[in-house]
């Protein structure tokens, strides 16, 4: 018992003393003032069930110090990298790690990751080895103890969140005041109690399920129109874009020449606002297809592919196939990742094109270029009979760029001098994404059918350092929203991803009932965050 105490106490200062290290983290706060039942009651609970499992004390304190010291390491990586601290969702990517260490690995160091697993595992065998139980259980009878205890644990766990007092349990913790802003509620509640909190607070939002419902009811209204003019939709999520130039001490001439010359023909282009920096591409994606504004999905907002979508969600894919269209994503990469094979179903698409479509000569670097996700729009958009909604998500630009991966031109070198030969690489990437941009424009405008071309970036790049240097600190990207048939009546707006869902369904619709603005139509309020109705 004294053994069990002693193993519970050094557990407990270690954390304590590891928890200064969490970022991010008040530089006022002191050093006691998460003890209390509150932050010790995640640990005490770890602590004990792993006692009761091995029944000795110096393993179950060794084990919960390097759990938790994981976490910490893990957590600072992402805040460093991302801007955002470990949230509850992203231990569902624990295994996609183990599948795609290079989307992982390389945001955390190598040599950090190794040096954990390799301490932990040796630290481990050898309490298992040297460490005699203060119990021994000869008997079956005698692992009634600890069967009961998990039974207890275990059943209280589901009772709490998925079973008969969850409703009450999630009005008890509303008490301590989560606020799903993660860098804010780490702050005040610690890690631990954050990434617990989060768990227990997941699930369908209200606010989530009325915006959805909203979407539906005013897509169904809207014109149908006749078939011979309903247009061929395409929009490209392209990773990690942005108009670089921002970043660029002399941008070279033409250095985003189709890009250009699309926000100057569009119906409507501007910043975006996204809701992830340097990652969590699904979040934009999922904010773009469905028209949910981040906000409103509570703590779902980290992952919607989690939870969320594991039933049918009513997204611009399921109108458009309503109405006729044949709804196809392209992804160039597993389509297992981020779940993406099982959810897809069920927001609205026909087909989804992964990597096992593409070949090996399509890649630069370790991705698919960008030119190989535009042959195949070209191929589906010549191939299909019926109007088609194409979704693509591109690779060629995600990072980590720390191998030389992509030949960088001099114009780029001598334009971004200063900069790390990271950034030199995604510039040259962006420009690899501008060509694609352009080659798109010349298939659609030989096209016989009318089209709507939608283009945005995901995210800013994973470039921490390079950002800090310049003192960028903007998170938004770019967009644009391009009619083939009608070119006028350009609008300049600043919008969310959630929002572009709007713009874009407005434009299909001026092209569906050649009338201008129609019914459904949006007036635009460039305040960075919705779009205003005026429906």
């Amino acid at each position: 018992m004294i053994a069990g105490l002693a193993g519970l106490f050094i557990a407990f200062a270690a954390v304590l003393a590891l928890e200064r290290f969490v970022k991010p983290q008040r530089n006022d706060a002191p050093i006691f003032h998460r003890v209390g039942l509150l932050a010790a009651m995640p640990l005490i609970l770890f602590y004990v069930s792993i006692l009761m499992l091995t029944y000795r004390p110096m393993f179950s304190t060794v084990f919960v110090i390097i759990v938790f010291l994981g976490i910490v390491v893990v957590n600072n990586a992402k805040v460093r990298e991302l801007r955002e601290p470990l949230v509850y969702s992203d231990f569902a990517l624990l295994r996609q790690a183990i599948a795609h260490p290079a989307l992982y690995v390389g945001y955390i160091g190598p040599w950090k990751v190794a040096a954990v697993l390799s301490a932990g595992t040796l630290a481990l065998v050898a309490g298992l080895v040297y460490e005699e139980p203060i119990v021994r259980r000869d008997e079956a009878a005698e692992w009634m103890p600890t069967l009961a205890y998990c039974l207890v644990v275990f059943g209280s766990i589901y009772a709490i969140t998925r079973g008969p007092l969850r409703n009450e349990f999630r009005q008890i913790l509303g008490i301590f005041g989560p606020s799903t802003d993660v860098r804010e509620d780490v702050a005040k509640l610690s890690l631990v109690t954050t990434l617990i909190f989060y768990f227990l607070l997941a699930g369908e939002s209200e606010e989530a399920i009325a915006q959805s419902r909203k979407n539906e009811d005013e897509d169904r209204a809207r014109p149908f129109g006749q078939s011979n003019l309903r247009p061929s939709v395409v929009v490209v999520q392209s990773e990690s874009f942005f108009d670089a130039r921002r970043i660029m001490e002399k941008p070279p001439a033409g250095f985003l020449k189709h890009f250009d010359r699309m926000a100057g023909e569009a119906r409507y282009s501007g910043r975006l606002r996204v809701p992830a920096w340097g990652a969590n591409t699904l979040r934009t994606e999922f904010a773009f297809l469905s028209g949910i504004p981040d906000e409103a999905m509570g703590v779902d907002r980290f992952n919607p592919y989690l939870g969320y979508c594991a039933k049918p969600v009513w997204t611009i894919a399921s109108y458009l196939r309503s109405v006729g269209y044949r709804t196809v994503c392209i992804h160039p990469y597993h389509k297992s990742f981020f779940r993406r094979d099982r959810v897809y179903p069920h927001l609205g698409f026909d087909e989804f094109i992964d990597i096992a479509s593409f070949a090996e000569s399509d890649r630069i670097g370790p991705y698919m270029s960008d030119a190989s996700v535009a042959a195949k729009i070209e191929t589906l958009l010549g191939e299909s009979t019926q109007p088609v909604f194409v979704f693509a998500i591109t690779m060629e630009n995600h990072g980590p760029w720390g191998k030389p991966r992509i030949e960088v031109p001099d114009t780029v070198r001598a334009a971004a001098p200063g900069r790390p030969k990271a950034v030199q690489q995604y510039l040259s990437h962006v420009q690899n994404a501008d060509r694609m941009i352009g080659r798109l424009r010349k298939a659609l405008n030989e096209m016989k059918r009318d089209a709507v071309f939608c283009f945005y970036g995901d995210h800013l790049p994973s470039l921490p350092k390079a950002f800090r240097a310049l003192g960028y600190d903007d998170p938004r990207t770019d967009y644009f929203i391009w009619h083939k048939r009608v070119r006028t009546d350009n609008r300049t707006a600043n919008v969310s991803a959630d929002a572009l869902n709007r713009l874009l369904l407005e434009t299909v619709t001026v092209a569906l009932t050649d009338t201008g603005p129609a019914a459904g139509a949006v007036d635009v309020m460039d305040d960075d965050r919705r779009v205003g109705e005026a429906r």
